[in-house]
């Protein structure tokens, strides 16, 4: 899809790299430091034991290490999201004057942080009622996908087209193109830290050449 190799092009060659490579930085250090945080305080709190009970003890934290790691990476499209989400639009607008799209209103910084929570607090409450299955092989891939790639291209495509119009009509813009729009929030979701800047490039293009077949 044209959309999403733009929007690919825009982060890794383009006019986005700089700001992508800053929501990687932020992102990815927000995530290693939750996951640090809770190797140092809650693995320990599994009790020490001596004969039997040390092996016991020692197979628990190994396998509690082996958990956080999985809640990190579950979590991490939600965090970058979040960080995502104040630059979300500022890569929407050099998107928009590079393609020539035409001006968008001005969206301020507050909102652009309120719609960056909007995006982030499904995912991560979602990926955490999904933690269990992204232990069973094969499903664990088709879920954490399937489902950031749902929630990434629903609220992304919203968001750009609420930018031309009202939020009612940018929703039903949405819901009137289910498949590309999932196609493109799928693109994001494998690439999470770099999701949300692909998502304001990718999404630009799209809702531009839905809007005007």
């Amino acid at each position: 899809m044209a959309a999403i190799a733009g929007g690919l092009k825009d982060v890794f060659l383009g006019r986005l790299t700089l700001l992508a490579l800053l929501n990687l930085a932020v992102a990815l250090t927000l995530t290693v430091l939750a996951a640090g945080a809770l190797i140092k305080y809650v693995v320990p709190l599994i009790p020490n034991g001596s004969g039997w009970l040390a092996n016991v003890s020692a197979a628990g934290e190994f396998l509690a290490s082996i958990v956080v790691v999985v809640l990190a990476i579950a979590l991490s499209p939600a965090i970058s999201m979040v960080v995502g989400g104040v630059l979300f639009d500022f890569a929407a607008e050099r998107v928009e004057k590079a393609i020539g799209t035409p001006k968008a209103r001005a969206v301020p910084l507050h909102e652009g942080v309120w719609n960056g929570a909007r995006i982030a607090l499904p995912a991560l409450l979602l990926n955490l009622v999904a933690i269990p299955l992204y232990f069973v092989p094969g499903v664990n891939l088709f879920v954490f996908y399937g489902l950031n790639g749902y929630l990434m291209g629903r609220e992304y495509a919203t968001i750009t087209a609420a930018r031309h119009m009202s939020f009612r009509d940018a929703a039903a813009l949405r819901k009137r193109n289910g498949a590309p729009v999932f196609l493109v929030g799928l693109a994001c979701s494998i690439i999470p830290f770099f999701a949300p800047l692909v998502g304001a490039s990718a999404m630009t293009r799209l809702i531009q050449s839905i809007r005007n077949p």
